[in-house]
Order: C-alpha cells, then structure tokens, then sequence
C-alpha cells in the first residue's frame, strides 16, 4: 500500500507571493485529512505484511514463516482480497484531489506549478533515500516521478481525464497478454538485467535460496544498504511488470477530477453517486477481488503457466480500483451520519503527519524484522503479524493525536514545507492565551 502518502494538501497556498504562504493546517478538510489517516492503516497492513515478514505460505519464497498455521493461510488469503492494491489507490486518489487544490486555490497559477514542482523535487529526494538506505519498498519516489505526468495532464478536460483512467487502468491486462505465450516476456527486463550485474558486483548470489536471510537477518548494515542498492532495481522493474505505474496515474487522474469539483464540500448532491460506487465495489470489485486472492495463492508450478499471470492481472484491474472507491465511498457516506463524524475524524491527525506515519512503518518494520533488530523475519505467524500491525497503528494514532495537539505539523512534514519553501516555520501551535 500503497503507498503513499505525499500530502499535497499539507502545503496548499491561499495567497500569491513569490512562492505564497501555505494554508493553515486548520483550513483543511478534515474529512480528508479522516480519508487518509484511514488508508493509512492499510498501507500499514500492506508494508509490513509483504514487505518486511516476507512470509508467502503457497509460494516459494526466499523466507517462510517458522509457523505456516491454518490461520495463517487465511490471513494471506484476506490480505490479498482486501488490502493489497485497495489502500495505495485511496492515496494516489489523494495525491491527486491534493494538486487540484492547489491550482484551484490560488489566482496564480504559474507560482503554484512552481511550488509544486519544488514539492515533487524534494519528496524525489526523500523517496530515494528512504529507498536506497532504508527499504526498498518505497513509494515517496515513485509517486514523485508520476507526479510531473500529472502535471502535464492537468489541463485535460474532464470526459478525456475519465476516458485516460478507464484506458490505464486496463493497461496492465495488456500488458500481461505475452506472457500467456512466454514468462520471460517482461516490462521490467531494463530494470532486471543492471540488477543483476550490480549484484554479482557486491558479491550477491541471486540464485541463492537463503539470500534474504544473509541480507536482511544475517547481514550487518551495510550489507543491509547493499541489499537495498540492488533492490532498487527489482523494485522499480517489478513496478513497471505489473503495470504499478498506469494503476497509479488512473487514480491521480481520478483524484484530479474529484479535487476540481470539491465534491467533499457537496456530500448531499454526491451522495447518490457515492452509494453506487459502494454497490459497484460489492457487485464487481468484491468477488473480483476474491477470485484474484485465489489465484495468488496458487502454486507456482501449476499448470496454467502463462494464463496464470493473465487472469491475475484482469482479475486485480477489475477488482482493486472498484473495491478501493468502495472502501472510500462507505466512509464518506459514514461520515455524513450524524455521531459518526466526531468518531471518525479522530483519524484526521494521523492522515495531516501521513508522511511522518509512513516512515515510522519502515522504522518499525526494520527494528521488528531485520537481523539489525530483532530479526523476526519467517519467524512470526502471518496471523500475529496481522496483530502487530492492528496494535502498532493503533500507537500511530494514539500518537497523532497527542503531536498534532501541540504541533502544526508532523515532524516531516516540518521539513518538507521548509525545504519547499525555503524559510522557517514555526512547528509549535500559538498559545491559546490571546485575550
């Protein structure tokens, strides 16, 4: 999950200037800021689940859980209908609905692409450190990349911006028509082929069965960051195989077309819409996306091959985008329910630090599994890990709320604003005292 997790909302200028004065964080949408503080627990879900426990019961994996439980099999089933690909649309759909919001709100427009293209440049920057040194499921550095696409689309007008996310969306299905002729038929080859090479040039043997664990439980640190170097090249070539980049840019487009008609400020008049799109999700991306959880859990020495990689990909760009727009639909219209709001904008502070909350997840995930740490790598129960996730986002809101209540930002957030800016903010809130 997506990922993540950029805030373009966080930085929103209200007035022209050079580089203009951002928003307050109050003048924001709560119920945005709700929306994405929920995701947030997904991509908990989705990081720590497939990419720091490793742990595939059907698959064979470089690592295996030591306790491969009934249960366990049924959270991996649950974890791929339910949360893979469904919570990283939710905040591509953001990211999205938050460039709107900034052309929108300002009169400047130039001044505004200029700010937004420092954003971009910036998070470029945050993504690859966080990618090379830390982990290599990063997703700040791709979503930053997408971002200059989106901005050359943003004149698009509103049917051609339905029609391009429709068509991208169905890409991957595409794409994936080859390899029912060969499995070696990739997008990702030019991504493939350097990794290869600069692993044999830090000594990696990619056909050793217990490489992960001599990288990440048995490695030191800079055997971590070595590992983490070639990664980026699988990372980035697994991303363009399964199509990552065409899913992503659907829901910007998405997000864009929703941010220019403010529909969160006319819940009532969207509010049949929104009931659709919730029977959508339940007729069509529910069973769509079960049937590809199915489908993922298969051997891999079965006999479908090449049809295989086929049905599993039509099978997630028919079940991931209408289930995720389900997943924020239901919320939406839970929120204009009156007693639900106050419950569920306790989320808000979580989704206004959703940079700062995503690189924590990789703290924690490295301090839980790597060798550095505890190295509890294969060494947890899929179903435990499901419980640590619940328990640690849990912590994570508990703790926005505490920070934002003394806090503007959250501690990333800070930075990225200053650095897009170019000058000092103050982080602390104003005191109460202005009688």
């Amino acid at each position: 999950m997506a990922s993540p997790l950029p805030q373009v909302l966080d930085t929103i200028p209200e007035a022209a200037g050079a580089l203009g004065a951002p928003a307050e964080p109050e003048s924001r949408a709560t119920l945005i800021d709700a929306l994405r503080g929920f995701a947030l627990f997904g991509v908990c879900l989705g990081n720590i689940l497939t990419g720091f426990a490793w742990w595939t019961p059907t698959e064979h994996a470089p690592v295996t859980s030591a306790l491969q439980l009934p249960t366990d099999n049924l959270a991996y089933f649950l974890t791929h209908a339910f949360v893979d690909g469904k919570f990283y649309s939710i905040f591509s759909l953001l990211f999205g609905l938050g460039f709107a919001l900034q052309l929108t709100r300002r009169s400047d427009e130039p001044t505004a692409l200029q700010l937004y293209r420092r954003r971009l440049r910036i998070l470029m920057a945050i993504g690859f450190v966080h990618l090379a040194l830390f982990w290599i499921g990063d997703i700040l550095l791709f979503y930053a990349l997408l971002g200059f696409i989106l901005l050359r689309l943003r004149g698009t007008e509103d049917r051609r911006l339905l029609r391009w996310t429709v068509v991208l969306l169905l890409m991957p299905v595409l794409f994936a028509l080859p390899k029912v002729i060969t499995p070696f038929a990739t997008l990702g080859l030019p991504f493939f082929l350097p990794a290869e090479f600069v692993a044999r040039g830090f000594g990696f043997d990619l056909t050793s069965p217990t490489l992960i664990t001599d990288i990440f439980i048995r490695g030191d640190l800079l055997t971590v960051m070595k590992g983490n170097v070639v990664g980026i090249f699988f990372r980035y070539g697994d991303l363009l195989d399964s199509g990552r980049p065409f899913k992503v840019l659907a829901m910007f487009l998405l997000g864009l077309l929703i941010g220019r008609h403010r529909a969160w400020e006319r819940l009532d008049h969207f509010a049949p819409l929104l009931r659709r799109v919730l029977a959508l999700g339940q007729v069509i991306g529910l069973p769509m996306s079960l049937g590809q959880a199915w489908v993922a859990g298969l051997p891999r020495e079965t006999t479908m091959g090449g049809w295989r990689v086929l049905l599993d990909s039509a099978l997630y760009a028919l079940g991931v985008v209408p289930l995720a727009l389900a997943y924020a639909a239901a919320f939406v219209l839970l929120w204009r329910i009156p007693g639900w709001q106050g419950r569920l904008a306790f989320l808000a502070p979580t989704g206004r630090m959703a940079l700062t909350n995503y690189l924590m997840q990789t703290l924690i995930g490295i301090t839980l599994f790597y060798g550095i740490g505890f190295g509890l790598l294969g060494k947890v129960a899929y179903h435990h890990i499901w419980l640590l996730c619940i328990a640690f986002y849990t912590l994570q809101v508990l703790f926005s709320a505490l920070w934002m209540g003394r806090y503007q930002y959250g501690p990333a957030e800070w930075l990225w604003r200053q650095l897009s800016y170019g000058r000092r903010f103050p982080i602390r809130r104003a005191t109460e005292s202005r009688m």
